[in-house]
């Protein structure tokens, strides 16, 4: 065996053990919070796929917001994969397939791949539920193919047909029935090879082949039985080692002991036996949230004669509630909230501002307007009826839809920059120290000379007002744990690394992640602007801004960045210092707001860090107890290699974050970050600057509104 296999193999000995591991962990995190299992249909995965059968997958799906971390084995082959459920109708995963034939053994190859699965018909009565999906839609050929399938679901049975190309149709039953669509499809399609999988790959080949299945749920609880037959005929495994391949028919069983956790294994083809594990929990059960509850303040059931508009922002700043410009007319009471992104909702801030605004002022005050603004942004004047308050508040004769028929959006008057207003910090900033803890958390599945890459950070972080359009920020990196000293063994370094120092950021014990200042305006309705300087994320400082228009109402929004940035240096105290590398960025960006779903498509071209050029499609889904779901692909004009040879223009992934800020002795804020990305890459880079326009005027959206209007009254 040449030398780099084994060299290989002793850098991923102990992934399969580490990985175990891990998810076994996961398992015990849902049995702590028992309402984080997953209480839907019984599913379980299938071998190489997101669900299925034994060896097949179904047109079944999950629901939205849910992750799944799926193990299965098969000789040759453990897959490991990690993926989410990001609508209804689609579900993207990232797989990482060793070459064993035990999970005990060492892998001699790894076959990264990103799998994706869309659902294009829901079951009803007569018609089956049809689903499209594709393995290693990026990723490694050997491991690639597509399939069409359809599930029909009668009493305790579940009816499974399918067709698959590549290697899902490798059987080679019939002639490819899309060859007429041109001449794309009718090529010969290679089975194996370095170079990597993707679109020029999709659903071609001169064959196809046909699967099936059948599941039975038995009269016993979490308990499933299955059988089916595959079209995968192991023609690159054949081909490369001389491999015997089972039979295509396939017997097994699977058992969820616990909501969110189940098992399986399956006797393939008379002589090989298959394993598999499977945990998994929807987002949307997830316990923790930005803020611990608080009781309300006790509204009144009377007006006092007493108008006293410096008592509604004492009295609103001591629950954390930010006022400042209140003013008092007549028949109308206003102030401007500095409401908090990493908090409470909008709606529940409003509420609790109306609140005090009711209980001081005065006798005559019947429309309280309060202006919302989030770092010197601001969004439309958002009026409520005094009258409705009181009824819905103080007589519990009222709820949040009739505040939202009363309720009116306006123009908005700015503050009145004065040097008392920048004196008055409760104004500005919540009282109390406003520290943030951000675990991070970054792993790979997707490498295929290191196996399993990890990293595990906890940073702390804060923000605070110097007036109402500046902003300063510094954040504290305090590096826990990886395993990212192993990823130059075989990777060569380059002499200009974008993120291939990753692993030297890592040894430092602490370092500064972000130090910076900002001045951020809403310049006309619905046009934003930002400009920020300093140590902007943990590998890059520099100079730079943004402007976003996003339509009041509207589901999209437009907008430009461009950033002149200098790489830091890890081997400087605390990173602070430049390498003397430093490049102009820059992207256009779009966002738009799909109907009927909680997604968002984000569409951005430039030029990234690396001074390559192209373009990122990402979706991201956001949750009301504010746990966020994305995934994406960059592609650009520069390619990362591997020590196979293979190159790949494509960097992809997914994020997401869990709130903690409800947790005891947690500040409010904190939060999880997961990010299942290829470590140390360089192409298709992007900067991370600190305060990016359009998350921080999510919460002055209509959308965002609108979702979470029922807390006003909370």
């Amino acid at each position: 065996m040449s030398e780099r296999f084994v060299t290989l193999r002793q850098l991923v000995r102990t992934d399969i053990v580490r990985l175990a591991f891990w998810m076994l962990w996961a398992g015990f995190t849902l049995s702590v919070w028992p309402d984080f299992g997953y209480a839907g249909e019984h599913s379980s995965v299938a071998l190489q796929k997101p669900r299925g059968l034994n060896t097949v997958p179904d047109a079944r799906m999950d629901p939205a917001g849910t992750v799944r971390f799926d193990v299965a084995t098969l000789d040759p082959y453990v897959h490991a994969a990690l993926s989410v459920q990001l609508a209804d109708s689609l579900a993207i995963g990232l797989r990482q397939t060793m070459e064993v034939s035990s999970i005990n053994g060492d892998p001699d190859r790894l076959y990264p791949g990103i799998d994706a699965k869309i659902r294009i018909n829901r079951e009803s009565r007569y018609v089956p539920s049809v689903s499209l999906g594709i393995l290693s839609a990026l990723g490694h050929k050997r491991m690639a193919g597509e399939y069409l399938v359809a599930s029909k679901r009668w009493k305790d049975f579940d009816l499974t047909a399918g067709m698959g190309w590549g290697r899902a149709g490798s059987a080679g039953h019939l002639k490819n029935p899309l060859r007429f669509l041109g001449s794309h499809f009718d090529k010969k399609r290679p089975l194996d090879g370095e170079g990597p999988n993707g679109p020029d790959d999709w659903f071609t080949g001169e064959q196809i082949g046909f699967f099936g299945g059948i599941a039975y749920e038995t009269p016993w609880d979490g308990l499933s039985l299955k059988a089916d037959w595959n079209a995968d005929r192991y023609r690159a495994e054949q081909d490369a080692f001389d491999y015997n391949a089972p039979a295509p028919w396939s017997l097994g069983f699977d058992y969820m002991p616990y909501p969110g956790i189940s098992a399986g294994a399956a006797l393939v083809g008379g002589d090989k036996l298959m394993g598999r594990l499977r945990l998994q929990s929807p987002v949307t059960a997830w316990p923790g949230r930005y803020e611990k509850k608080t009781t309300p303040p006790i509204l009144r059931p009377y007006r006092t004669n007493e108008a006293a508009p410096g008592a509604i922002d004492i009295a609103a700043s001591r629950e954390g509630i930010a006022l400042y410009d209140t003013r008092l007319d007549t028949y109308v009471a206003t102030t401007h909230l500095a409401a908090r992104s990493e908090a409470s909702s909008l709606p529940h801030q409003i509420g609790r501002a109306a609140r005090h605004m009711t209980n001081h002022a005065g006798k005559t005050v019947e429309a309280l307007d309060v202006v919302p603004t989030i770092y010197g942004l601001h969004g439309p004047s958002i009026r409520l009826l005094r009258r409705d308050i009181e009824a819905a508040l103080a007589r519990n004769q009222g709820s949040p839809q009739e505040l939202w028929r009363g309720m009116q959006f306006g123009p908005v008057r700015e503050a009145p920059e004065t040097v008392a207003l920048y004196r008055y910090q409760p104004g500005l900033n919540p009282p109390g120290w406003r520290l943030r803890l951000i675990l991070d958390n970054q792993l790979s599945l997707s490498e295929e000379d290191s196996g399993v890459l990890y990293r595990t950070s906890l940073i702390a972080e804060e923000r605070k007002h110097l007036t109402p359009h500046i902003v300063t920020g510094g954040a504290l990196r305090l590096n826990i744990g990886d395993n990212l000293g192993r990823i130059h063994d075989i990777r060569p370094r380059t002499a200009l690394p974008v993120r291939g120092d990753v692993d030297r950021f890592a040894q430092a014990t602490v370092t500064v992640d972000r130090l910076y200042a900002g001045w951020l305006k809403t310049v006309k309705p619905d046009l934003h602007l930002a400009v920020t300087g300093g140590h902007l994320e943990e590998m890059y400082s520099g100079l730079g801004g943004e402007i976003l228009w996003r339509p009041f109402q509207k589901r999209f929004a437009l907008g430009a960045e461009a950033y002149q940035v200098f790489k830091r240096d890890p081997a400087t105290a605390l990173a602070l210092g430049p390498n003397g590398d430093h490049v102009l960025t820059g992207h256009l960006q779009g966002w738009y707001e799909i109907p009927e779903t909680d997604l968002t498509l984000q569409m951005r071209a430039g030029r990234y860090l690396a001074e390559d050029v192209g373009g990122t499609l990402a979706l991201e889904r956001r949750f009301d107890n504010g746990a966020r779901l994305t995934g994406f692909v960059t592609a650009t004009d520069a390619a990362d290699f591997d020590l196979f040879g293979g190159t790949t223009y494509v960097y992809s992934g997914l994020r997401w974050t869990l709130p903690l800020g409800n947790v005891k002795y947690l500040p409010p804020g904190s939060e999880i970050r997961v990010s299942a990305v290829p470590q140390g890459r360089n192409a298709g880079q992007a900067l991370d600057p600190p305060l990016p326009l359009y998350d921080l005027t999510e919460p002055l959206s209509y959308r965002h509104i609108v979702r979470h209007w029922r807390e006003v009254v909370e």
